[in-house]
């Protein structure tokens, strides 16, 4: 699909330039908790710049179900209890 292929090239482009203006995060990320896969680091990202479910579905094309159970699996991932924001948290790292 060209649109998942799209997404696929401009997400390397974007990865560089996050990655210039958060420099730390993904070493900080991968020192915490270095079994995320691939997607779960994406989602970090995505929560790092602040982007809610709908704004992250229409960037991966995804459904906002789908990044509800994802951000779901990640918090137990992250060992995260119920009280803790995951926003907050992964913004924090």
């Amino acid at each position: 699909n060209y649109k998942h292929q799209a997404y696929h090239s401009n997400w390397e482009e974007f990865e560089l330039l996050f990655q210039k203006v958060h420099h730390s995060f993904y070493d900080h990320l991968n020192e915490r908790f270095p079994d995320l896969t691939p997607n779960e680091r994406k989602l970090c990202v995505f929560l790092k710049l602040n982007m809610n479910n709908k704004q992250i579905a229409q960037v991966t094309f995804q459904s906002e179900e789908a990044l509800k159970k994802a951000r779901l699996r990640l918090r137990k991932k992250l060992e995260l209890d119920r009280d803790t924001n995951l926003v907050a948290f992964v913004q924090g790292l």
